[in-house]
């Protein structure tokens, strides 16, 4: 039975550094997929989860079009680029409850709230970032699309 011992052990001491490592959430930016007119296919859809405890509100600077409600993390959940202008793009986020939507750009900062927050018309050449939340900063997971129809 000895032999065994200083295998036991040495792997308690291999296991240790696991069981010891930190368990922070670690929340990471997606770069979606870049667009200009005509992009297939369309819609471009992406999966998210949504919450954090930041107001969204203290993420603005400056005025914003629309009401921005709800807690968010403090980095955007996506970013993307518009190679060129839209006469007309759709943004909507979906799931199984109220979200918030935040989208920073070249063109200004834009809010909007629902269970299909949506945010479309023309959209300039830039580079975009989008934060979801929710009203209480409840991690949930949400859907993303993108398209130049109206959704």
């Amino acid at each position: 039975m000895k032999p065994l011992k200083l295998p036991i052990a040495l792997l308690g001491f291999a296991l240790a550094p696991i069981f010891f490592m930190p368990l922070a959430p670690t929340m990471s930016q997606e770069s979606l997929k870049s667009v200009a007119p005509r992009f297939a296919p369309d819609p471009q859809v992406y999966a998210g989860t949504s919450g954090g405890d930041v107001p969204l509100q203290s993420l603005v600077s400056g005025k914003a079009n629309g009401q921005c409600q709800g807690l968010a993390n403090q980095k955007p959940n996506h970013f993307f680029t518009v190679q060129k202008s839209f006469g007309f793009l759709s943004l909507k986020v979906s799931g199984d409850r109220n979200f918030s939507l935040l989208v920073k750009g070249p063109d200004g900062i834009y809010c909007r709230n629902g269970r299909n927050a949506e945010l479309s018309g023309a959209w300039a050449e830039g580079r975009y970032e989008i934060w979801v939340g929710t009203a209480n900063g409840e991690s949930t997971a949400y859907r993303l699309s993108i398209s130049e129809t109206n959704q």
